[in-house]
């Protein structure tokens, strides 16, 4: 484990034993805490992410509890591991519901997503997201109690996509690696798509390559490495995520990926891949953000960027983390905010409360779309780099995009076809 996943660990269980914060709270208007589960993968490949999603979470609990928690009661988080696997995340959000916590932040990736949101309703469960972008899960896999707080592959990657073919429009073709999964082939069409609308403004029409797929378990990347350097494109899109992405990165260096292509795209990994990488981090790495406290807009245009950076520093300890920080803060908030419009913990009262939800975010104004549980907001994408002010790495430049611009019809219930 490292030093800063401890540090994250430590801090975040002393928030909760010691009630975040030192709130006070009268036993009158308390009636027990007010439990709410995080379903993160704390071990395995995905454990420096949960460590970083747990922070989120625990920054927004000691926020609400130190201006009076929720319903005049303190908030305690119930942390359970999903393992980064299916079958984790659905023993974790059993477990939770078992012991009667039935609201969570869960299914950071879409593999958990997808596994979880079909039991949910016999739980009697609601998970609020912070990650998954696989398409199904709000259209033809809906479900009443799952709301997807993030943003999908169609949003996220023809976003990202879009900005990579319009910025670097001298780039005249991509090739892309990819999770072997639905989302990975959700990732490929969308990106893709997102490439050829950016080709109709700039009058470019850059190739987009097959995708080459890889498992997200795998430790050993040379063979997915080798096609990639001898594919012949000018522009990578790595959508790996967390540990493999860095893995493959770190890998590839040694044969001079990072020097191969003119620009790498990344499906937000972030500061964890700089982190990591330090003075070897690729010198054109552009990827998906969620937060950048230091620059605009966040700096100055939303409030909710000043709370969590104060907050985050209280759980971690620096101001320098991930920012999938904003992302798990975020659907802890949606999950705060709605148990206060309903004025209840019941599951069916938070439901009608999160359907059509409004809320400030450290990343903006946030929406909550009532038809298929969508949330819409606006995307990031920042360059990522090394620096040698302290703490070696950081972002240089945020674009941001408006979903509301481009988010998909809602069909719940029914596949979506771009």
């Amino acid at each position: 484990m490292s030093i800063q996943r401890r540090q994250i660990l430590q801090a975040a269980g002393a928030a909760a034993v010691l009630g975040s914060g030192g709130a006070r709270f009268s036993a009158h208007a308390q009636g027990g805490p007010v439990r709410i589960g995080a379903m993160l993968p704390m071990s395995g490949i995905g454990a420096e992410a949960g460590a970083n999603w747990l922070a989120g979470i625990k920054a927004a609990q000691m926020q609400w509890n130190d201006a009076g928690g929720l319903l005049g009661r303190p908030i305690e988080i119930v942390v359970r591991d999903d393992k980064f696997t299916s079958a984790g995340a659905v023993a974790a959000v059993r477990e939770l519901a078992g012991e009667g916590v039935k609201l969570s932040v869960g299914a950071g990736q879409s593999p958990m997503a997808l596994a979880i949101a079909p039991i949910l309703g016999e739980l009697d469960a609601v998970v609020a997201a912070p990650a998954p972008t696989v398409m199904s899960v709000t259209h033809e896999n809906f479900s009443r109690n799952f709301f997807r707080v993030a943003s999908n592959a169609y949003m996220l990657f023809g976003g990202i996509g879009n900005m990579l073919a319009t910025k670097f429009a001298d780039v005249g073709s991509w090739a892309m690696i990819l999770p072997d999964s639905e989302n990975g082939r959700d990732m490929a069409r969308y990106f893709e798509h997102g490439v050829r609308r950016a080709a109709k403004a700039t009058g470019k029409a850059p190739k987009v390559l097959e995708p080459v797929y890889a498992s997200l378990n795998k430790a050993d990347y040379r063979v997915e490495i080798n096609r990639l350097m001898n594919s012949g494109a000018e522009g990578l899109f790595v959508g790996l995520t967390a540990a493999p992405a860095v893995s493959l990165l770190q890998q590839g260096r040694s044969v001079g990926l990072d020097r191969k292509f003119k620009v790498i795209g990344e499906a937000g990994t972030e500061l964890m891949i700089a982190k990591a990488m330090q003075k070897s981090t690729p010198s054109n790495l552009w990827g998906v953000s969620f937060w950048a406290p230091e620059l605009e807009p966040f700096k100055s245009q939303y409030p909710q960027s000043a709370k969590l950076r104060e907050y985050i520093v209280k759980v971690t300890g620096t101001p320098h983390v991930p920012g999938i920080v904003q992302a798990s803060h975020r659907s802890a908030l949606a999950l705060f905010n709605a148990v206060k419009k309903a004025g209840s913990t019941e599951t069916a009262a938070v439901i009608a409360a999160l359907e059509g939800l409004a809320f400030d975010t450290a990343a903006g104004p946030y929406r909550i779309r009532k038809e298929d549980h969508q949330g819409i907001g606006f995307a990031y994408f920042a360059k990522i780099g090394a620096r040698d002010a302290a703490p070696g790495y950081g972002l240089e430049e945020v674009i941001r995009m408006d979903e509301s611009e481009i988010v998909e019809p809602a069909t719940p219930g029914r596949k979506f076809e771009a």
